[in-house]
């Protein structure tokens, strides 16, 4: 115990000797914690943590969306490692029987109180994870973390809780050891851009784009070990053929990129805008990447359906999953393709200097990702989170997605929708009328989504 105390801070070793100091007697503890599973307690622990998860995902430098979507992803899965015991036995070990982690079995016959197991196991993998987070958000961490073991922590006996906070922790330790030996993956916020990448020769080809002309971003992902998807699951139908035949689908669609951007640009109060700024999740710190804005939709769902703990950590785990992999998938084949932006086809064969619209926020300038443009990341991400989202509670869902409400940067009022389907084809949709993506960029990525979210769907984690 002594060793984990001194692992995990002066903190949680502050509140333990706080917790020894409490006057109780034995009549006033639960002395039957370990009967009680994770259904019999409220979300909350998950929920705070996952938005958490949100705020670092904006505040932290270097974490692009497959970056972010891959730590989101550890974290659950540690959080569901841990929480296993605590499930009624439901469910297998993925640590354990895909990834070959060997994880700890509870003391036989000793008392765990989940809620705490649970906290500290998200304490210590977020820390893990995001370790260059700014000073904000790790005072955030440990705010957290004290709330929530301040509440969960009366009542329980100090053993109790003690035995809880040393297997959170252990369980969150051996996950982040295992994400670390994906060398491609560990630690990629240092090097999000590569400027070694030579980008293919060739016509429509990708090469870096304006205004900055960026160095590619992570131009390997695609390699980076997935969790649950196999290759055959990244398979998607490809681009149309090059050409700049005014006839051809590249052409028209493009053209209509080119079309749309000027009209919007003369119309502002046209709903498409709307639409466009309500989904560019581009420009941290000013908003969260675009895979953890489905990991924030997640929460606001659970928080609607009043969900327990063990709904709340499944579909963290379930829909975390779906993007990390979806991330890979995306990249894999972005490079594979290499299909210039559509700011680089319109310049050479419609107008020099015609811009894209994404620019929320931002004072001069546009944007352009420094990505190939197919598949889209938007479109991938949508349908692969919708279509978990939708295996979980239904495809309908009339749901408000109140994600940007407030915001004075840009128009991020809420938006209402009535099936998960309709959020992702309107995510992919709003990449063609803030220019980065046609929409045959948008197909390709509401067919990749729609793969991996039957993959996720299809993997059995219960026993």
């Amino acid at each position: 115990m002594k060793k984990f105390l001194t692992k995990f801070g002066r903190p949680l070793l502050f509140l333990t000797l706080s917790l020894f100091a409490i006057q109780c007697s034995e009549s006033d503890y639960d002395i039957e914690p370990q009967y009680k599973d994770a259904s019999h307690f409220e979300g909350d622990v998950a929920i705070e943590w996952n938005s958490i998860l949100n705020e670092l995902d904006r505040y932290t430098e270097g974490y692009k969306s497959p970056i972010a979507a891959r730590a989101m992803a550890f974290v659950n899965l540690a959080a569901y490692e841990a929480m296993i015991p605590g499930m009624a036995g439901k469910y297998i070990s993925l640590a354990k029987d895909n990834f070959r982690v060997s994880i700890p079995a509870p003391e036989k016959d000793k008392a765990y109180f989940w809620p705490l197991v649970l906290n500290t196991c998200y304490k210590v993998a977020i820390q893990k994870f995001y370790p260059t987070a700014p000073s904000a958000q790790q005072l955030a961490i440990l705010d957290t973390y004290e709330k929530l073991q301040k509440k969960y922590s009366e009542k329980i006996s100090p053993e109790t809780v003690l035995r809880s906070l040393e297997y959170g922790g252990t369980i969150a330790g051996l996950i982040y050891d295992f994400s670390t030996k994906d060398e491609l993956a560990d630690a990629a916020y240092q090097r999000v851009n590569d400027p070694n990448y030579i980008p293919p020769a060739g016509e429509g080809n990708w090469q870096p784009s304006p205004p900055d002309f960026a160095p590619a971003v992570l131009p390997y992902w695609g390699n980076v070990r997935t969790l649950v998807a196999v290759d055959s699951d990244f398979w998607i139908s490809g681009p149309p053929e090059y050409s700049t035949v005014p006839q051809s689908r590249m052409y028209k669609e493009t053209k209509y990129v080119h079309d749309r951007g000027n009209f919007l640009r003369d119309n502002p109060e046209n709903e498409s805008n709307w639409i466009a700024q309500f989904w560019s999740d581009d420009f941290s710190p000013l908003t969260f990447s675009p895979a953890s804005r489905w990991n924030a939709i997640t929460t606001q769902i659970l928080q609607e359906r009043e969900s327990n703990l063990e709904e709340a950590v499944m579909s963290y785990l379930k829909v975390s999953f779906a993007l990390s992999d979806a991330a890979i998938g995306c990249w894999q084949n972005k490079y594979k393709y290499n299909v210039g932006r559509p700011v680089t086809y319109i310049r050479a064969n419609m107008d020099a200097d015609w811009n894209t619209l994404m620019k929320p926020g931002l004072e001069e300038g546009f944007y352009t990702p420094a990505t190939p443009s197919y598949p889209s990341e938007h479109a991938t991400y949508a349908a692969a989170a919708t279509g978990v989202l939708a295996n979980l509670f239904g495809n309908e869902c009339n749901f408000t997605d109140h994600c940007h409400e407030g915001r004075t940067e840009f128009k991020g009022n809420p938006r209402t929708f009535y099936k998960f389907s309709q959020m992702a084809e309107e995510s992919g949709f709003s990449r063609t009328q803030i220019g980065v993506n046609s929409q045959f960029d948008v197909d390709g990525g509401l067919q990749l989504g729609a793969q991996v979210a039957k993959a996720i769907n299809d993997f059995r984690f219960q026993k």
